[in-house]
């Protein structure tokens, strides 16, 4: 009768040092999960620990168990028949099926099955391997190459992939149909098959943006098979083919852009205008800056006498901003339930124009003599109002100018808004670059519930720049400022990338290592070896620049707060600066 607790006994002892308990200990000792089965019941005759880790079974549930149907749910069975008739043969099969674990949790499992010969009974050793990870890449890599072949296919713009050398090697569909080709044809040709020989200066000129800059883009005359010219746009960048580098361009037919562009000669001066006010409105700070802004422009680009800008400010439209030639009383501020020209234009985003005042009746102007107007949104934040004393004063091109202008102006309103918003939250600190200690404050918490729940200690450095109030006596606060950042830029260049560093006080700053095994003594044995070769090379002050570190880690498990670590790092701290002799 075999020993169920035994991957190898069969009654009686084994003699110490024999072959069935090296095979024992060689069986216990296995990463993998392994299984001693009874090859016409399936049932586990042996186990060892790592199928208990495997499949969440404790080994006195897991013996007796059928190896073939009490791991699946349905749909996640594997061929027993084939798997059967291998080991009937005397040979091992491998294969790869679902299971589920006692919690009911699945993974992927390649099993390998080896006929073991034990006579009388029919035995064999299944060894299996928790692949799950390598499934699931295998997945996402099919996946994400679905993906890039359907929009590499289905583009309406020409994709080219070149090597190096400028051949091509890989083409879209549109591109045969935009330069004439069959499929596959393009395939093979140089660069210079397809490019106008006024604008064909080498692949290398082509390449070598790519290489300096990262992209490259360009208007440039290409050709058809049959000869004829087309006016392009391309964008190139690099792109990994087969694990092997290319270049990538994206070739868009813009001869309409271009017949459009051409009729728009007429008006080349209000388009210099134009990005003139864009560029200034970039650089505007304020809202009130953006406001005069625009409407500067709007008087120097489409000479608007007449205008006036209305931003929304709670429940109302407030004047912000009108043409020097407005009268005062001529633009007022009213409310966003009242009925008139400017909500419409609010509520719609739609621009609204008039040649007289019947074609508006809602337009209602405060004052008398407006014949014709315009009333354009500015995004949805406020709406911008012309008005002139003539009819029919404005035309297609005003309006379409117009709403440019005010595209430029939304963009600026909202940048500035979103940079009031960012400084006001501000996480890092401006002098250093790192994080402050307000972002620490929100951060932590996170930090310590993800390291309770992964049971990863957190290392503190608590690191003081030494004798900086000397530093900021002698040499000025400029090269305190100095020292400061230079200390930084070390701190970072010695921890990794998932770690923090917090400039924690003046002239301190705290390291968090996280997801360490306590090893911030390491850490910060590194960091004074960074400091040391830095001071051999370093010109900031006449003396060397040296820190005093307190290290500390906080243990999950232990139960403390993590002041209490933080407390131990600041001791320690002190304690470094004592023993050199600081205060």
């Amino acid at each position: 009768m075999r020993d169920k607790n035994s991957a190898t006994s069969r009654g009686g002892s084994t003699p110490p040092g024999s072959v069935e308990e090296r095979f024992a200990q060689l069986f216990e000792a296995m990463v993998d999960a392994a299984y001693l089965v009874d090859t016409e019941s399936g049932r586990i005759l042996a186990c060892n620990a790592a199928s208990v880790h495997q499949t969440g079974y404790p080994r006195s549930e897991l013996i007796g168990k059928n190896i073939g149907t009490d791991f699946c749910s349905e749909g996640d069975e594997f061929d027993a028949t084939a798997v059967a008739a291998r080991l009937a043969a005397g040979e091992s099969a491998r294969f790869a099926h679902r299971k589920r674990r006692k919690d009911g949790t699945v993974f992927w499992d390649e099993v390998l099955v080896i006929p073991f010969q034990s006579e009388p009974d029919k035995i064999h050793i299944s060894i299996n391997h928790d692949i799950t990870n390598r499934v699931e890449k295998e997945r996402a890599l099919a996946e994400s190459e679905t993906r890039y072949r359907s929009i590499f296919e289905s583009t309406t713009d020409a994709i080219f992939v070149f090597d190096l050398e400028g051949t091509i090697v890989e083409t879209n569909p549109n591109a045969c149909r935009m330069y004439g080709y069959a499929a596959g044809e393009l395939v093979g040709l140089p660069a210079k098959a397809i490019i106008h020989p006024d604008y064909y200066h080498g692949f290398s000129n082509f390449r070598t943006s790519i290489e300096e800059t990262g992209r490259f883009l360009a208007r440039s005359i290409n050709l058809c098979k049959d000869g004829t010219p087309l006016d392009v746009e391309v964008h190139g960048g690099p792109f990994v083919l087969q694990g092997a580098p290319h270049l990538l361009a994206v070739v868009r037919d813009v001869h309409e852009q271009l017949e459009a562009e051409r009729g728009l000669e007429e008006g080349r001066f209000k388009l210099e205008r134009l990005h003139e006010a864009a560029s200034l409105l970039e650089g505007c700070r304020t809202e009130e800056d953006a406001c005069r802004a625009t409407v500067d422009a709007a008087q120097i680009i489409l000479r608007f006498d007449l205008c006036s800008l209305d931003l929304v400010e709670g429940e109302r439209l407030v004047v912000r901003a009108t043409s020097a030639q407005l009268a005062p009383e001529a633009s007022v501020a009213t409310t966003l339930s009242e009925e008139n020209l400017a909500t419409k234009t609010l509520r719609t985003r739609r621009t609204v124009a008039f040649g007289r005042p019947e074609e508006a009746p809602e337009a209602r102007p405060t004052q008398t003599g407006f014949q014709s107007g315009i009333s354009a949104p500015i995004g949805d934040i406020g709406v911008f109002q012309v008005a002139s004393e003539q009819a029919n004063a404005f035309t297609v091109e005003d309006i379409r100018f117009l709403e440019l202008l005010l595209g430029h102006t939304a963009q600026a309103i909202a940048r500035i808004r979103l940079q009031e918003e960012l400084v006001a939250q501000a996480s890092r600190d401006p002098l250093t670059g790192v994080y402050n200690r307000r972002h620490f404050n929100q951060v932590i918490e996170q930090e310590l519930a993800r390291s309770k729940r992964y049971a990863h200690p957190i290392g503190f450095l608590m690191i003081d720049v030494d004798r900086f109030k000397e530093i900021n006596d002698r040499f000025g606060h400029q090269a305190g400022d100095r020292v400061l950042q230079a200390v930084a830029s070390l701190l970072k260049d010695a921890l990794r990338e998932c770690d923090l560093v917090v400039r924690y006080g003046g002239d301190e700053f705290l390291a968090v290592l996280l997801e360490t095994d306590g090893e911030s003594d390491l850490v910060k044995d590194r960091i004074l070896s960074a400091v040391k070769a830095r001071n051999g090379t370093s010109e900031l002050i006449p003396f060397p620049v040296t820190l005093s570190i307190g290290a500390a880690y906080w243990d999950p498990e232990s139960g403390q707060p993590v002041e209490s670590a933080l407390s131990e790092a600041d001791a320690q701290m002190y304690a470094a600066k004592r023993e050199m002799g600081q205060p």
